[in-house]
């Protein structure tokens, strides 16, 4: 997202800093922009509220200012020129990438932007007569949810101030939780993978999209406020069966602290303890109150292993992925922020049917399992996986459904909107999570 221009007083800015630029420009020449390019521009520029930006206010003023002097000022004509390329450029970058930088607004957002947009091409477009509103409405997502979230703003924002729904969400918050999601669809790349695992972090749903079929949904578990799941992209590439468990060093502590105050826990709980040479010590011979504790943990596979009997391996500098759980009761809670950041699934056979899919059968996998032994599937072909954090979504029936901001993450992504320099928003990051089960 580096070079993305914030728009509003950097748009004043560029204009201004350009004025100088277009008073070379020969008195005699035509100008760049006709009248109907620049009402266009000027109302698309108005419409950006729509889209959950800020109002282009002093920069619509500011053109503006420009178009009456330059009726007898041929400088000012050619500073209208400048002013109008100015917001074009801004607009195209903050439509095709959002109005806001992701890395401040929403540290916990880690997945890759598409490229800027083509600006010396699209201004080429224009020049040669192309409306400024077809090349920018075309850098907008073009997802039918999208636009589904782009109306419920315009239905909501007509709401009277305060006005509650049927759950008793205010407008105002409802109005936030849009403009969020909107620009995080701005955030997110235009050619997301047609065939995918897309966890809803905030819905605490995980859906297998794919071609010509309709989405299958499924109830998983995500990390709680104090360990977060941050938004990112990983590939499937293998689906292991019993698989072991070795806590991260951050889980150690908090399993040996329990393990001073219930020493048979260790083994009740099927954990061997590694020492430096691979040895397996005895837990009983384990002193649990060293800090920093130097051995490894591992728990063995089985129905009570915290992975349960099914992960999905999906590389990540999160240590995070998606597997099965023994605490299957859990998912009877409608709220389900409960992990140290990985995705719990529901019925993670079904899935690993689905993801394996022209490689194993339910009945396979399922017999597999029931043998006790560890084993590693590879997939023929890695399955894209996308985690991504929205608070107003479609769901399943064609609704927009509003989840509680579990994180409290919109609010900085508001500010940066709103605010006149996204740099001036500062938000502390939160540690990277560490997959606990």
């Amino acid at each position: 997202m580096k070079g993305l221009i914030f728009m509003r007083a950097t748009l004043v800015a560029i204009c201004l800093s350009l004025a100088l630029t277009a008073c070379a420009r020969a008195e005699d020449a035509p100008s760049a922009w006709g009248q109907a390019a620049l009402d266009d521009l000027e109302a698309v520029a108005a419409s950006a509220p729509a889209e959950g930006l800020a109002p282009e206010t002093a920069a619509l003023d500011e053109l503006a200012r420009f178009r009456h002097l330059a009726e007898t000022d041929p400088v000012a004509e050619a500073q209208t020129d400048v002013a109008a390329d100015a917001l074009f450029s801004a607009l195209a970058r903050a439509f095709a990438q959002g109005g806001t930088d992701p890395r401040s607004a929403d540290p916990e957002w880690r997945i890759a932007a598409s490229s800027g947009p083509d600006l010396e091409g699209l201004l080429l477009q224009r020049g040669q007569g192309a409306l400024p509103s077809a090349l920018l409405r075309s850098l907008l997502p073009q997802a039918g949810e999208y636009a589904a979230l782009r109306e419920a703003l315009a239905q909501v924002s007509a709401e009277p101030a305060g006005a509650t729904d049927s759950d008793g969400l205010i407008r105002e918050a409802r109005i936030g939780a849009l403009r969020a999601s909107l620009e995080r669809w701005r955030w997110l790349p235009r050619d997301l993978p047609s065939r995918r695992v897309e966890v809803r972090i905030a819905q605490f749903e995980a859906r297998m999209i794919a071609p010509d079929t309709a989405p299958v949904s499924h109830a998983v578990i995500v990390g709680a406020a104090r360990t977060p799941t941050p938004s990112f992209e990983s590939l499937v590439r293998s689906v292991t069966l019993n698989p072991t468990w070795e806590p991260p060093a951050s889980i150690v502590a908090e399993l040996t602290r329990r393990f001073v105050r219930d020493p048979q826990a260790a083994s009740r709980e099927g954990f061997d303890v590694i020492g430096a040479d691979g040895a397996v010590i005895a837990p009983d011979q384990v002193d649990w109150t060293q800090r920093p504790f130097r051995h490894r943990l591992r728990q063995r596979s089985g129905p009570g292993n915290a992975l349960g009997q099914i992960r999905f391996d999906m590389p990540n500098s999160f240590a995070i992925y998606l597997h099965d759980t023994p605490n299957r009761a859990l998912f009877d809670r409608p709220a389900r922020a409960l992990s140290h950041g990985c995705i719990r699934v529901q019925a993670p056979d079904a899935l690993a049917e689905t993801v394996l899919a022209s490689q194993w059968t339910r009945t396979a996998l399922n017999d597999a399992i029931a043998t006790g032994e560890t084993q590693t599937i590879a997939l023929s072909d890695p399955l894209p996986v996308v985690l991504v954090y929205l608070t107003a979504a479609l769901n399943a029936d064609g609704d927009i459904v509003y989840a509680d901001d579990i994180y409290r993450r919109d609010a900085a992504v508001i500010a940066a909107l709103d605010g006149p320099d996204a740099a001036l928003v500062r938000r502390t990051a939160t540690p990277a999570a560490i997959c606990a089960g």
